[in-house]
């Protein structure tokens, strides 16, 4: 049986894949297929440790909205940090992944600023799903839960 930090990641990837595999098919230039890939390793990775750091085994309603409230925004800002770590890994592996000029991709560093304002705008374009997702997921995920260890506690 999985553990529910491991569900919860999972439940909010798949949001990230939606919502990645949208922007792939409608924004426009090239290169963002890479948000189908990212965003849910991202969401993942973030709801999942929220969730295992915060709601562990005592979850109350509070400390479920306020993990999906952070894994709602902070996991845009974790999609930009794993693209500037990925761009650079393929550039000084392959060469490729340089920017429109034929540059080589932000550095580390300055990715870890720049995914802030970037974060920022995809927070207005998506963060109005991904937030309320995230808090309505770990509700459902609570209440499940929940009803689980009552049939426990009656069957014991």
């Amino acid at each position: 049986m999985l553990a529910n930090w491991i569900k919860y990641g999972i439940i909010n990837a798949v949001l990230g894949l939606i919502v990645g595999i949208f922007l792939s098919l409608t924004a426009i230039g090239d290169g963002y297929y890479v948000f189908a890939v990212v965003a849910p390793i991202s969401a993942f990775l973030t709801g999942g440790l929220f969730w295992k750091i915060l709601v562990k085994n005592n979850a109350s309603k509070i400390k479920v909205i306020f993990t999906g409230i952070l894994t709602g925004i902070i996991s845009h800002y974790i999609t930009f940090v794993l693209l500037g770590i990925g761009a650079n890994i393929c550039y000084w592996s392959t060469g490729n992944c340089t920017d429109s000029f034929g540059d080589p991709p932000a550095s580390i560093f300055l990715s870890l600023a720049g995914a802030f304002l970037l974060s920022f705008f995809s927070l207005l374009f998506f963060g109005w799903l991904t937030v309320p997702y995230a808090i309505v997921a770990g509700l459902i995920l609570h209440r499940i839960q929940k009803k689980k260890d009552v049939e426990l506690m009656s069957e014991g």
